[in-house]
Protein backbone atom coordinates (compact mmCIF):
# COMPACT_ATOMS: atom_id res chain seq x y z
CA UNK A 1 0.00 0.00 0.00
CA UNK A 2 2.98 2.28 0.48
CA UNK A 3 3.75 2.06 -3.23
CA UNK A 4 0.12 2.91 -4.07
CA UNK A 5 0.12 6.03 -1.87
CA UNK A 6 3.54 7.15 -3.15
CA UNK A 7 2.40 6.70 -6.78
CA UNK A 8 -0.72 8.73 -5.97
CA UNK A 9 1.41 11.46 -4.42
CA UNK A 10 3.58 11.48 -7.55
CA UNK A 11 0.44 12.09 -9.61
CA UNK A 12 0.02 15.37 -7.69
CA UNK A 13 3.68 16.30 -8.14
CA UNK A 14 3.51 15.63 -11.88
CA UNK A 15 0.17 17.42 -12.24
CA UNK A 16 1.47 20.50 -10.47
CA UNK A 17 4.71 20.46 -12.46
CA UNK A 18 3.02 19.95 -15.83
CA UNK A 19 -0.32 21.77 -15.44
CA UNK A 20 0.09 24.01 -12.36
CA UNK A 21 -2.99 22.32 -10.84
CA UNK A 22 -3.11 20.17 -7.73
CA UNK A 23 -4.71 17.25 -9.59
CA UNK A 24 -5.40 17.55 -13.31
CA UNK A 25 -7.36 14.34 -13.70
CA UNK A 26 -9.68 13.76 -16.64
CA UNK A 27 -10.99 10.23 -16.97
CA UNK A 28 -12.68 10.73 -20.33
CA UNK A 29 -9.60 10.01 -22.45
CA UNK A 30 -9.22 7.90 -25.59
CA UNK A 31 -7.44 4.55 -25.27
CA UNK A 32 -4.59 5.67 -27.52
CA UNK A 33 -3.61 8.59 -25.26
CA UNK A 34 -0.02 9.14 -24.18
CA UNK A 35 1.44 7.54 -21.05
CA UNK A 36 1.47 10.88 -19.21
CA UNK A 37 -2.23 11.38 -19.99
CA UNK A 38 -3.01 7.89 -18.70
CA UNK A 39 -0.93 8.53 -15.56
CA UNK A 40 -3.11 11.51 -14.64
CA UNK A 41 -6.39 10.01 -15.88
CA UNK A 42 -6.54 7.26 -13.30
CA UNK A 43 -7.08 7.67 -9.57
CA UNK A 44 -4.49 5.21 -8.30
CA UNK A 45 -5.26 5.62 -4.59
CA UNK A 46 -8.79 4.24 -5.03
CA UNK A 47 -7.84 1.72 -7.75
CA UNK A 48 -9.98 3.60 -10.27
CA UNK A 49 -8.65 2.96 -13.75
CA UNK A 50 -11.83 4.05 -15.50
CA UNK A 51 -14.51 2.29 -13.45
CA UNK A 52 -16.08 5.46 -12.02
CA UNK A 53 -16.13 7.08 -15.46
CA UNK A 54 -17.77 3.98 -16.87
CA UNK A 55 -20.43 3.41 -14.20
CA UNK A 56 -21.05 6.96 -12.93
CA UNK A 57 -20.36 8.89 -16.11
CA UNK A 58 -17.84 11.19 -14.41
CA UNK A 59 -15.38 13.12 -16.54
CA UNK A 60 -12.87 13.72 -13.77
CA UNK A 61 -11.53 11.69 -10.87
CA UNK A 62 -13.77 11.43 -7.82
CA UNK A 63 -11.39 13.60 -5.77
CA UNK A 64 -11.85 16.51 -8.17
CA UNK A 65 -15.60 16.46 -7.64
CA UNK A 66 -15.15 16.57 -3.88
CA UNK A 67 -12.61 19.37 -3.38
CA UNK A 68 -10.42 19.61 -6.45
CA UNK A 69 -7.96 17.02 -5.14
CA UNK A 70 -6.56 18.98 -2.19
CA UNK A 71 -7.65 16.46 0.47
CA UNK A 72 -6.37 13.62 -1.72
CA UNK A 73 -3.01 15.40 -1.89
CA UNK A 74 -2.83 15.75 1.90
CA UNK A 75 -4.00 12.16 2.33
CA UNK A 76 -1.25 10.75 0.10
CA UNK A 77 1.42 12.60 2.10
CA UNK A 78 -0.02 11.50 5.44
CA UNK A 79 -0.59 7.88 4.44
CA UNK A 80 2.83 7.54 2.81
CA UNK A 81 4.52 8.99 5.89
CA UNK A 82 2.54 6.83 8.32
CA UNK A 83 3.19 3.63 6.37
CA UNK A 84 6.88 4.51 6.00
CA UNK A 85 7.17 4.97 9.77
CA UNK A 86 5.45 1.61 10.26
CA UNK A 87 7.82 -0.02 7.78
CA UNK A 88 10.88 1.41 9.55
CA UNK A 89 9.48 0.30 12.91
CA UNK A 90 8.79 -3.15 11.50
CA UNK A 91 12.33 -3.56 10.20
CA UNK A 92 14.39 -1.88 12.92
CA UNK A 93 12.42 -1.30 16.14
CA UNK A 94 10.50 -4.14 17.76
CA UNK A 95 9.68 -2.51 21.10
CA UNK A 96 8.00 0.88 20.57
CA UNK A 97 4.59 -0.32 19.42
CA UNK A 98 3.26 3.23 19.29
CA UNK A 99 5.26 3.68 16.06
CA UNK A 100 2.68 1.44 14.38
CA UNK A 101 -0.25 3.62 15.45
CA UNK A 102 -0.10 6.22 12.63
CA UNK A 103 0.05 3.46 10.01
CA UNK A 104 -2.77 1.53 11.66
CA UNK A 105 -4.95 4.65 11.86
CA UNK A 106 -4.32 5.75 8.28
CA UNK A 107 -4.64 2.25 6.82
CA UNK A 108 -7.87 1.56 8.72
CA UNK A 109 -9.32 4.91 7.63
CA UNK A 110 -8.28 4.22 4.05
CA UNK A 111 -9.97 0.81 4.13
CA UNK A 112 -13.17 2.25 5.56
CA UNK A 113 -13.12 5.06 2.99
CA UNK A 114 -12.83 2.56 0.15
CA UNK A 115 -15.71 0.61 1.69
CA UNK A 116 -17.90 3.71 1.81
CA UNK A 117 -17.02 4.53 -1.81
CA UNK A 118 -17.87 0.97 -2.82
CA UNK A 119 -21.20 1.04 -0.99
CA UNK A 120 -22.06 4.44 -2.48
CA UNK A 121 -21.33 3.27 -6.02
CA UNK A 122 -22.63 -0.30 -5.61
CA UNK A 123 -26.02 0.34 -7.27
CA UNK A 124 -24.38 1.78 -10.40
CA UNK A 125 -21.67 -0.90 -10.43
CA UNK A 126 -24.28 -3.66 -10.13
CA UNK A 127 -26.35 -2.01 -12.86
CA UNK A 128 -23.30 -1.97 -15.14
CA UNK A 129 -22.47 -5.59 -14.31
CA UNK A 130 -26.09 -6.59 -14.94
CA UNK A 131 -25.83 -5.48 -18.55
CA UNK A 132 -23.42 -6.44 -21.27
CA UNK A 133 -19.96 -6.94 -19.80
CA UNK A 134 -17.17 -6.29 -22.25
CA UNK A 135 -13.46 -6.92 -21.65
CA UNK A 136 -12.75 -3.33 -20.56
CA UNK A 137 -15.47 -3.35 -17.88
CA UNK A 138 -14.37 -6.78 -16.65
CA UNK A 139 -10.77 -5.61 -16.45
CA UNK A 140 -11.36 -2.31 -14.62
CA UNK A 141 -13.85 -3.96 -12.25
CA UNK A 142 -11.34 -6.75 -11.55
CA UNK A 143 -8.57 -4.25 -10.82
CA UNK A 144 -10.84 -2.29 -8.47
CA UNK A 145 -12.03 -5.47 -6.74
CA UNK A 146 -8.50 -6.84 -6.34
CA UNK A 147 -7.25 -3.52 -4.99
CA UNK A 148 -10.17 -3.37 -2.57
CA UNK A 149 -9.59 -6.96 -1.40
CA UNK A 150 -5.81 -6.59 -1.09
CA UNK A 151 -6.30 -3.39 0.88
CA UNK A 152 -8.56 -5.20 3.36
CA UNK A 153 -6.10 -8.10 3.57
CA UNK A 154 -3.19 -5.74 4.21
CA UNK A 155 -5.14 -3.98 6.97
CA UNK A 156 -6.08 -7.34 8.49
CA UNK A 157 -2.44 -8.52 8.48
CA UNK A 158 -1.17 -5.18 9.83
CA UNK A 159 -3.57 -5.24 12.77
CA UNK A 160 -2.86 -8.88 13.58
CA UNK A 161 0.87 -8.31 13.45
CA UNK A 162 0.46 -5.36 15.81
CA UNK A 163 -1.62 -7.48 18.23
CA UNK A 164 0.98 -10.25 18.01
CA UNK A 165 3.83 -7.83 18.86
CA UNK A 166 1.76 -6.30 21.65
CA UNK A 167 1.05 -9.71 23.18
CA UNK A 168 4.74 -10.70 23.00
CA UNK A 169 5.83 -7.42 24.55
CA UNK A 170 3.36 -7.81 27.40
CA UNK A 171 4.46 -11.42 27.93
CA UNK A 172 8.09 -10.28 28.17
CA UNK A 173 7.05 -7.90 30.94
CA UNK A 174 5.08 -10.63 32.67
CA UNK A 175 1.84 -8.69 32.35
CA UNK A 176 0.00 -10.96 29.99
CA UNK A 177 0.69 -14.65 29.44
CA UNK A 178 1.46 -15.75 25.89
CA UNK A 179 -1.23 -17.83 24.20
CA UNK A 180 -1.09 -21.58 24.67
CA UNK A 181 -2.08 -23.77 21.77
CA UNK A 182 -3.16 -27.34 22.36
Amino acid sequence: MLSISVASFLQHVYSFYKHKKIFECHSDIPNNSSLETHFLAHDIIIFDFGLMHRVLGTNECVANYLDGGYMRFAWTIEQSTALFISLVALMFFKKPLWLYWPGLLMQSSYTLGLSVLTMATAPKILEALGGVIDFELALIFSVYSMGFAMNWLFTFVLWHYYWHRERKLLAERGIFPPPEFV
